[in-house]
């Protein structure tokens, strides 16, 4: 099936339902792996130790995920017309409410600590955050979980860019920015010194990523995901990795070299694989996709909520628990998040998708 073709067969409720569910799933790592932080899961919470652990590699799905939708929409998109409305669409998908996250955040500083990283508020707004994160430190770079939109945005303008002026040469661009994205991950651990945490902010060591997931979208790994029940073996496989990666007695630097391609390639393959099964999705996937579908307002915010029930909980000695916190901080960013998609995102989102006047686009 030619890639137009396909693209145009995932873009059904059920297909992307099962993606929405990959974003839940990301969004909860994220979610729990905060919570976890703030709301310390007790030593015999084998559970919560792990999630505590591993579970920021939930944002690695979303690079996975986003890359293999990039791809699939530049493919559909290979004139300069359609390419200048996916631009239009991803500034009003992500810009808007990023704008309304980053002026929570200003003014929770301001009420809570009396504007203290106001003064370099500007870097998350500009999405330098991963850029600036390894050389200032998080002290000088506020609001550092918007690290992942500095890779996620400076990706979506590469690949955008890239199609653009030489579509023919997409896939081999693809295949070099995987290619060198693991020796300079080398070269940042092992001859700058950086730890795996920062060099998994910096955008340029993260785009093998987004990349193996557009690959996936072109058919680059289509034989790996013709076996047989290819999406419940990539997924065991990613889930594994994920496990596996929590009791990894060679950790650092691993996880910050090889680690992160051997989890994003798993991951790509996951997406492609789902992405290829037909058919009715079930109720699970139904309500776990509602999740996927507010998953980037729920990324956004999330810590807000979670650092309300931290003063609620300090205010009142609720002495609230792990698993407590995070399915009440799940629950009131979900609900949060439908408000903001149905009022807000989802408007936003109708406009940017209107076809603008021909003479405006070359």
């Amino acid at each position: 099936m030619a890639v137009r073709d396909f693209g145009s067969a995932l873009m059904t409720a059920n297909r992307l339902a099962r993606l929405d569910s990959i974003r839940a799933l990301g969004v909860l790592l994220v979610v729990a792996y905060h919570t976890s932080y703030r709301f310390e899961p007790p030593q015999l919470d084998l559970i919560g130790r792990v999630l505590r652990v591993i579970g920021w590699m939930g944002v690695d799905l979303f690079f996975a995920l986003s890359g293999f939708l990039i791809g699939m929409i530049l493919a559909m998109e290979k004139n300069r017309r359609d390419i200048a409305l996916f631009f239009r669409k991803r500034f009003f998908r992500i810009v808007p409410i990023f704008v309304v996250a980053v002026i929570t955040f200003g003014v929770g500083d301001w009420l809570l600590v009396d504007g203290q990283n106001l003064a370099n508020i500007w870097k998350p707004f500009l999405f330098l955050t991963g850029y600036m994160t390894p050389f200032q430190g998080e002290a000088l770079v506020p609001y550092t979980i918007t690290w992942s939109l500095s890779v996620e945005v400076s990706a979506y303008i590469l690949l955008g860019l890239l199609a653009w002026k030489s579509w023919d040469r997409f896939k081999q661009v693809l295949i070099l920015v995987v290619l060198l994205s693991l020796p300079l991950r080398i070269w940042l651990s092992l001859g700058l010194g950086w730890e795996d945490h920062m060099i998994g902010l910096f955008p340029p060591a993260r785009f093998d990523a987004i990349a193996l997931g557009a690959l996936a979208a072109l058919g680059t790994f289509d034989r790996l995901l013709k076996i047989k029940r290819a999406a419940l073996i990539y997924g065991a496989a990613t889930i594994a990795i994920i496990i596996l990666f929590r009791f990894a007695t060679w950790y650092p630097p691993f996880i910050g070299t090889v680690g992160y391609l051997i989890f994003g390639l798993a991951a790509a393959l996951w997406v492609g694989a789902l992405a290829r099964v037909d058919g009715p999705s079930g109720w699970f996937v139904a309500a776990t996709a509602s999740v996927g579908l507010v998953s980037y307002f729920m990324y956004l915010f999330h810590l807000f909520f979670i650092q309300a029930l931290m003063i609620v909980d300090a205010q009142f000695a609720l002495e609230l628990g792990f698993w407590s916190a995070f399915l009440i901080a799940s629950a009131l960013t979900y609900v949060a998040g439908l408000i903001s998609w149905h009022w807000f995102e989802k408007p936003l989102n109708a406009y940017a998708s209107k076809p603008r006047e021909p003479s405006l686009v070359p």
